[in-house]
């Protein structure tokens, strides 16, 4: 096969979180010269740690770390999810809770992911991309202005590129200024996160509980020093519940989170990292311009269900690659249209499915929470629904 031709390509991502690095690396090992930028200081040596949010990394961003020789390198620091559990918490004293449980055996023999903390793998892909003598990193290097093939740093500097890739998040200034329209909802809502040491092992099951403001999920990480099981907690709130909770010493958030698990990992010893984000969706209208792709969290943001948000923006890294093995030129406009055309229409499948499941999780109107349960109850025996829904979470729908 004839690859894209690289003589005297010039590529700039901006962006250096796992998503970012991912993209500049494969980009990099394809023999293309590319330029990351990055806003924020190197992790390798900032002062200031991290925040210590957690992913669970499904199969195809496996598979892409995997082909960057970066996943080998970071396996043993994360924890496999055998098991997914559903509590729905929402049952009156008369009813008693209905609970589920998938098992990834059901319909793979691997796990259904692997869950890491951010900064690790992080810490791995940088490492990977100074192996890369044809990619420069620069940190501290704030986007301030762009227009097709050039970007403006805050102090001035300018860069050009023959493509430019913007994984900077949600905050970018760069879709405005190519004037790509950004649909955005916020269900009025707050996650709290954390990391636990407990005393009941979690057995590499991930509990969600389907809970009113929220649901709060348990995701296995692998033991402390000592032995002690840990998980990562997501907590979502209405945002008044949340600020009192915040407002709590660690002693009584402790307390309060410990008797919401309602006891499925014992009591908990330790909390660290704790903090939060508010809760919100955004979709680009278009995932590419003029010599420009958005990409991650830049073209799309998922709740914090299903573990759907990074591993979608690893999906549109493995398809950029796999088009970058084909024989378009580098900028060429319709490499460009297919990667959006491929990519938005899996984001806006994965959005309705995650909006309709918040709604309805909750909705107080009369006969929905029996209908919710009902359809929890039917996925024990509509085994090929049951074994549908379980692949599609696992998979971007016309990806790999």
């Amino acid at each position: 096969m004839r690859h894209m031709e690289t003589a005297g390509s010039k590529l700039l991502v901006i962006g250096a979180g796992p998503v970012g690095l991912s993209l500049a690396v494969g980009l990099a090992k394809r023999g293309h010269g590319v330029r990351l930028l990055d806003a924020g200081p190197d992790l390798r040596t900032a002062k200031t740690p991290a925040p210590a949010r957690s992913t669970a990394l499904m199969p195809l961003s496996l598979e892409t770390l995997g082909e960057l020789g970066v996943w080998d390198r970071v396996k043993h620091l994360s924890a496999p999810l055998d098991k997914l559990r559903l509590i729905d918490d929402q049952a009156d004293r008369w009813t008693n809770p209905v609970i589920e449980v998938f098992s990834a055996d059901e319909v793979t023999d691997t796990p259904f992911g692997y869950n890491i903390i951010n900064t690790d793998l992080s810490r791995a892909l940088l490492e990977a991309a100074e192996a890369c003598p044809n990619l420069r990193l620069h940190f501290d290097s704030a986007v301030q202005s762009w227009k097709p093939g050039e970007v403006t740093l805050a102090d001035g500097v300018t860069f050009q590129a023959d493509l430019i890739f913007d994984c900077a998040g949600r905050h970018s200034p760069v879709p405005e200024q190519a004037q790509i329209r950004i649909k955005d909802h916020r269900p009025n809502q707050v996650a709290l996160v954390c990391q636990i040491d407990h005393s009941i092992d979690h057995d590499n099951i991930s509990t969600e509980f389907q809970r009113r403001e929220g649901p709060l999920t348990t995701v296995p990480l692998p033991p402390s020093n000592a032995g002690t099981p840990r998980s990562a907690i997501v907590w979502v709130h209405r945002p008044e519940t949340a600020e009192k909770l915040r407002a709590l010493d660690e002693d009584g958030f402790r307390r309060t989170l410990q008797s919401a698990l309602r006891g499925v990992l014992g009591e908990i010893s330790e909390i660290r990292a704790r903090g939060g984000f508010v809760v919100g969706t955004q979709i680009a209208d278009c995932f590419h311009g003029p010599q420009l792709a958005l990409v991650g969290e830049t073209a799309h943001v998922l709740p914090p269900l299903g573990a759907q948000g990074l591993n979608s923006s690893f999906a549109d890294v493995a398809v950029l690659l796999s088009l970058y093995d084909q024989p378009f030129k580098v900028a060429d406009p319709d490499m460009l249209r297919r990667y959006g055309a491929q990519r938005r229409g899996d984001v806006i499948s994965r959005l309705t499915a995650t909006h309709f499941l918040n709604q309805a999780i909750q909705s107080d109107r009369l006969g929905m929470d029996h209908a919710r349960r009902g359809a929890l109850k039917s996925l024990g025996w509509l085994k090929p629904v049951r074994h549908g829904l379980m692949r599609a979470g696992m998979r971007p729908f016309g990806v790999g």
